[in-house]
């Protein structure tokens, strides 16, 4: 087993009170195994507490935000040195990971960054990247254009390559996080954990979808989309689930280990569209996704299957980015959702009603890459041993 890793620095941040510290006596249920509740849970029980951790369609399920084959790993936050600094940490506990499981989860392929004319954001990444000692390389279109002969690079003002950066494989990266949990000694259970009434301050007796009764000091819902369901009147108005939809194109076999070989991970911001894609995207293609948020959906019923139009329009960019590629076929799509808060900061505190409730999400599109670091911090925080960011808070949002 792994030793508890030192607090995590706050900083330069304004921090809440802490909570009165846990004792280890106490016992404590997480809902969801995605990389947010599965890393909250180890590093619970790694902390010495008694750990349940629900989630009733599994680790890495298709309808989680933490399905899928594969997500970017990044460092850079424009100028935002936490978020740099939570991936950074994350990034060597994803590799940490790679331990347990003796295979690979993450591939360091690198981020292609893709300046547009208004490139401030990534001016202020290579300041917080030269504070961390982060390596990056920065090219001109031309050397972009040389470098990296499948970009069109002649609309953009230059390209920045980040080093420690890559492609995390999300499902099974989950799954392997629940299997770490369960054989260092916290209990699985495959159901969905519901919340219950408030009675004196504190949740007591919520219930399970087998309709069973479970009883913990601390509970804490990393629920992803469900949150806003779950509590409504609390987070609703601050969360809201989009739909999102992902893509893959074919390409001949010469061209697929060229794109694998010879191009990263990438990152387009001079688009509206913000498009970003995984050219190996582990044998299933050359990937492709928007992040710009779709429209709004309920998780649980949302047909899957991509709409009229997206397809065309990301093979339009394709022709534009990666001249020659755009007639590939699309040999899959996939659906998703992102979980998103009014600032894309991600949410952990405490139910303004029930003292032994926390409630973790907002993903926001970018928190698979932090599962690990958040779930660290999420531990300290519920367990009363440090504060809590107040960028994270609730508080914020009002």
């Amino acid at each position: 087993m792994s030793t508890i890793a030192p607090e995590y620095s706050l900083r330069g941040l304004e921090e809440k009170d802490k909570v009165s510290e846990v004792p280890r006596s106490a016992t404590i249920a997480v809902a969801g195994a995605g990389a947010f509740g599965g890393w909250t849970a180890l590093h619970l029980l790694r902390r010495g507490y008694q750990v349940t951790l629900f989630d009733p369609w599994g680790a890495g399920n298709s309808l989680s935000s933490s399905g899928g084959e594969t997500r970017l790993m990044r460092c850079v936050y424009g100028g935002n040195s936490f978020y740099s600094k939570l991936a950074l940490d994350s990034f060597d506990m994803w590799l940490e990971a790679e331990q347990w499981e003796q295979r690979s989860l993450l591939q360091a392929t690198g981020c292609l960054w893709l300046a547009g004319q208004n490139d401030s954001e990534l001016q202020m990444a290579a300041k917080v990247m030269d504070g961390l000692r982060l390596p990056y390389e920065v090219y001109t279109p031309v050397q972009g254009a040389s470098k990296f002969p499948y970009v069109n690079t002649k609309d953009l003002s230059y390209l920045l390559l980040e080093g420690k950066a890559g492609v995390l494989k999300a499902r099974e990266s989950c799954q392997a996080v629940l299997r770490r949990f369960v054989a260092e000694g916290g209990r699985y259970v495959p159901e969905a954990l519901y919340p219950c009434a408030v009675v004196n301050g504190e949740m007591q007796n919520c219930t399970t979808s087998a309709a069973a009764k479970h009883v913990a000091d601390i509970y804490l819902f990393a629920s992803g989309p469900w949150l806003k369901q779950l509590f409504p009147e609390v987070v609703g108005r601050h969360l809201t689930v989009t739909r999102q939809e992902v893509h893959y194109f074919g390409s001949s076999a010469q061209t697929a280990g060229s794109l694998e070989n010879g191009l990263p991970a990438w990152i387009d911001m001079s688009t509206a569209d913000g498009y970003y894609g995984i050219p190996g995207g582990l044998s299933r293609g050359f990937k492709i996704a928007s992040d710009s948020r779709g429209r709004e959906i309920d998780p649980t019923t949302e047909n899957r299957m991509p709409e009229a139009g997206s397809v065309e329009k990301a093979r339009q960019y394709l022709h534009h980015r990666f001249p020659g590629l755009g007639s590939m076929p699309l040999v899959e799509s996939r659906v998703c959702q992102y979980t998103n808060t009014p600032d894309g900061s991600f949410m952990l505190d405490r139910h303004p009603e029930a003292h032994n409730v926390w409630l973790l999400g907002g993903g926001s599109g970018h928190g698979f890459k932090h599962g690990p670091a958040l779930g660290r911090l999420a531990a300290g925080v519920v367990t009363g041993t440090q504060g809590l960011p107040a960028l994270l808070s609730l508080d914020r949002l009002m």
